[in-house]
């Protein structure tokens, strides 16, 4: 009988043993997997900071391009602005030069020497002075025409130029 109670000693030994080395498997095993979630809970927290970091650069640069076109959009229209003024004043003159060549068109030739009255207006000149006038007011109208595409053009290469900076 002492052997066998020797043997369930030995058997109930070995079987505290495997339940130790089972519960301290398991212990390092839950020990693993903490470690691991404290990792990732780190690395996640890496993750969101950069990711914050990289939306704040993002929002800064896209602020930065906002304000660097609105500021040659402003720009632009201060220039067509000032040659919209300028092509008004340049309109005025030569609407009253038109005016000074019609009168002058219109009159009758005189000739120091004739005697009292003159000649009817000569009708040649009445067609050259409508055509000059025609040809002026359309190159006023090409004028403007162009210097509004030459500052257009200047703020669009500008604006490129802000945006791949």
């Amino acid at each position: 009988m002492i052997a066998l109670l020797k043997q369930y000693k030995l058997i109930a030994a070995a079987l505290a043993v495997l339940a130790l080395m089972s519960l301290s498997a398991t212990g390092a095993w839950q020990w693993q997997a903490n470690s691991y979630e404290r990792q990732l809970s780190e690395l996640r927290e890496t993750y969101a900071e950069a990711a914050r970091q990289a939306e704040a650069r993002a929002r800064s640069e896209e602020q930065r391009r906002h304000t660097a076109i609105e500021g040659i959009r402003r720009d632009a229209q201060d220039k067509i602005a000032a040659v919209a003024a300028d092509a008004a004043a340049a309109d005025d003159a030569a609407g009253r030069l038109r005016a000074r060549v019609a009168e002058l068109s219109r009159r009758p030739a005189r000739c120091p020497g004739a005697a009292g009255g003159g000649d009817a207006a000569d009708p040649a000149r009445l067609v050259l002075a409508d055509v000059l006038s025609r040809i002026d007011a359309a190159a006023g109208e090409l004028a403007a025409y162009a210097d509004r595409s030459r500052i257009a053009g200047a703020a669009c290469e500008a604006a490129y130029r802000s945006l791949s900076r």
